[in-house]
């Protein structure tokens, strides 16, 4: 089951915004909604994937509208894909009582004109605007968190609304602006998305939703993938040290024998002899762990510069130590 999916169905288990049904279906019919003409007459009808979100619109019709008849039908044009469901209603009297009391349907000098944003009445209160946010998102609004399958990221935090024209992806810009939420828009085959990236805004959509559940989720999906991600910085930093401390120790060796070939390491000064030892007997540890074996009696800065006179007298010799 998707996140998406997940939070969809945790709205309409709450079933919230039983004050601005209105706002919510206007949201609903705008998204999810399509305008039939049979035989010279105008019928409407709603369809989508969730079964559940076909059902939800039913529901709010039957209270909001008396003496409504719709047929609800699943709808398989493929038999490898799942299919839809459509609710329709099946009276172009009641469709076009709905479309006029929700403001998408207006007759002007006997001439029908069909609005893409309603008449705008759920601008009237932070209520009404987040029951019509509500009503888009369950018709055409999806949101993900980062997954992974088989070792393979398939994709970050994204929230999204999917719209049928530039003025309805303004109303929603315009609507989540009023809490200080401020989505991208592109332009897409010719839809309009209006989406956010950032998990902290996605975060307070859901909250205005009322989705708690699935904000309590992506919160706690993304301080785990924080503390993962922290883990991975410190093991490769403590990688990229290994290799550093290995590195040098090779070089050091390599110094050391050189002199050892030549002038031999009993020749050089005491200091510089009591480290070659202690690095030969101790190949690849630090610094760090080195000053240990010399009882800590000089600092890890001296024991570097001691290093570097060994490197320096091994390279007059003819060591090429690159």
């Amino acid at each position: 089951m998707s996140f998406s999916k997940d939070v969809k169905d945790e709205i309409i288990k709450k079933n919230m915004f039983k004050k601005e049904p209105f706002a919510l279906l206007q949201g609903l019919f705008l998204s999810n909604g399509s305008l039939l003409i049979k035989n010279n007459k105008l019928f409407f009808l709603i369809s989508n994937e969730n079964e559940d979100i076909v059902s939800y619109v039913k529901v709010y019709l039957e209270k909001c509208f008396t003496g409504i008849e719709t047929t609800m039908v699943k709808v398989i044009k493929n038999l490898k894909k799942k299919g839809y469901y459509e609710l329709s209603i099946d009276s172009e009297e009641l469709t076009n009582e709905i479309l006029t009391k929700l403001g998408i349907l207006q007759v002007i000098d006997g001439q029908i004109e069909i609005s893409d944003v309603c008449d705008k009445t759920y601008m009237e209160s932070t209520e009404k605007m987040t029951a019509f946010l509500i009503g888009m998102f369950l018709g055409e609004g999806t949101v993900s968190i980062p997954s992974e399958e088989n070792g393979v990221k398939k994709y970050g935090y994204h929230f999204e609304f999917l719209l049928n024209s530039k003025d309805q992806a303004d109303i929603i810009a315009e609507i989540l602006s009023n809490f200080d939420i401020f989505p991208k828009q592109i332009s897409r085959n010719e839809q309009f998305l209006v989406y956010l990236k950032n998990s902290e805004a996605i975060c307070d959509v859901l909250s205005i939703f009322g989705a708690t559940n699935s904000v309590s989720e992506l919160m706690n999906q993304k301080i785990g993938r924080d503390l993962n991600n922290k883990s991975n910085r410190q093991g490769n930093c403590y990688s990229a040290n290994l290799d550093k401390t290995f590195n040098a120790s090779v070089k050091q060796l390599k110094a050391i024998e050189t002199i050892q070939n030549t002038i031999g390491i009993e020749n050089l000064p005491e200091n510089l002899v009591e480290t070659a030892l202690a690095r030969i007997a101790n190949p690849y540890v630090s610094l760090n762990d080195l000053l240990k074996v010399l009882d800590n009696k000089i600092t890890k800065g001296a024991l570097a510069q001691r290093f570097n006179k060994i490197i320096e007298i091994a390279a007059n010799l003819g060591d090429d130590n690159e």
